[in-house]
């Protein structure tokens, strides 16, 4: 197998207020993720220690706040040894994500997924949300129980726990790389081209215009559509120039290349696997960048969205802007198709881009019929 055998559990977790709230979506993964992060340093770091850096800790390495939330590369390391820290091993997903997973004024249901050896922590994590629920949620610390906690695999779920249960099981299935290659792609019909040309028309007249005019395709070729479901934050274009001035990386907030998404998403997956995982020993990834470049944009329509967060730890406000919207891929031959879209695959699950522990970069694909 050309990509790495993962290893992943993902949960859909079901809570209920105690009283009625809302917690606005655009916040809601911040919120969540600010929360599980605070109340589980609590739960296991010594109080004099709370307000110190977690990796001077002689019990950082077996520490589950440190490994899921700090984590940072090992002196031993043989990538990413300059970085102060590591992609987090975990995703957040808020409601609306899912059509199932929902957010109302009784209740909230939302997503975590773990990576690798972060599966280890399941226990610290729950008991981490059992603690939150006591405490409360959001700017007014509203109170809530859970009601259920399960697994998420293309097999079928698992319920680990649910109301007026006095234990918590542990999962038997995981999320493997071949489970998710055993799925099927949605199929999404392909327009004539008057239609899409009405299409066009109806959208210039309400104001709204595409990023880019729809282009022919070539109804040889497979082609996919990638709908952005969170904000999705891609930087390309770094290098040094040569009087060695060195070229900063500017954000895509239009058209996303697919060279440029494959390539992020295989250096993600690649750092995930070599720290939390079985390293993936890719036979070239530098020809996976080169083949994607060979994939063009037909049609796109997206829109960016201005966002910020605010750390609770640092006090400081960071930006978690994106593009959202949906743009449609043509391939050369179904070889390169066949060769690329299963790292889409593992990307519906790892996500895409800066702050994807917040739920931003979470992306679904579709193949066109006849593609």
């Amino acid at each position: 197998m050309m990509y790495p055998d993962i290893k992943a559990l993902r949960l859909q977790i079901s809570t209920r207020w105690k009283r009625p709230t809302t917690i606005p979506g655009p916040v809601l993964a911040n919120v969540l993720r600010g929360a599980v992060g605070i109340t589980l340093r609590e739960l296991v770091c010594p109080r004099e220690w709370l307000d110190r850096d977690c990796p001077p800790c002689p019990l950082y390495q077996e520490c589950a706040y440190g490994q899921v939330f700090m984590p940072t590369p090992p002196p031993d390391a043989q990538q990413l040894r300059l970085q102060q820290d590591l992609p987090r091993p975990f995703v957040i997903e808020p409601p609306g994500l899912h059509p199932e997973d929902r957010a109302t004024p009784e209740g909230l249901t939302f997503r975590l997924m773990l990576f690798g050896s972060a599966i280890n922590s399941l226990p610290y994590l729950i008991s981490t949300l059992d603690r939150l629920g006591h405490d409360g949620l959001g700017r007014d610390r509203v109170p809530f129980s859970i009601e259920r906690i399960a697994t998420c695999h293309p097999a079928g779920e698992e319920t680990l726990f649910a109301a007026g249960s006095n234990s918590v099981s542990l999962p038997r299935r995981f999320v493997t790389t071949q489970d998710l290659l055993s799925i099927s792609w949605p199929t999404e019909p392909s327009l004539p081209t008057d239609s899409m040309e009405i299409r066009q028309k109806i959208l210039a007249r309400m104001g709204v215009e595409s990023n880019v005019p729809s282009l022919p395709t070539d109804p040889g070729k497979p082609r996919l559509k990638l709908k952005f479901l969170t904000p999705l934050l891609l930087k390309s274009g770094s290098g040094i120039e040569e009087n060695g001035k060195r070229i900063l990386a500017q954000e895509i907030r239009e058209r996303p290349p697919f060279g440029v998404i494959i390539r992020r998403l295989r250096d993600r997956l690649s750092s995930l696997c070599a720290f939390f995982g079985q390293r993936w020993d890719c036979p070239d990834f530098a020809a996976l960048g080169t083949l994607a470049d060979q994939v063009t944009i037909t049609s796109s329509q997206t829109t960016w969205l201005t966002r910020n967060r605010h750390s609770t730890r640092t006090g400081q406000s960071h930006e978690i802007s994106g593009l959202v919207g949906q743009t449609t891929y043509e391939f050369p031959d179904k070889a390169t198709f066949d060769v690329l879209t299963p790292l889409l695959k593992i990307g519906e699950l790892i996500h895409i881009g800066k702050n994807a522990p917040w739920g931003n970069g979470g992306m679904l694909a579709a193949q066109f019929r006849g593609g």
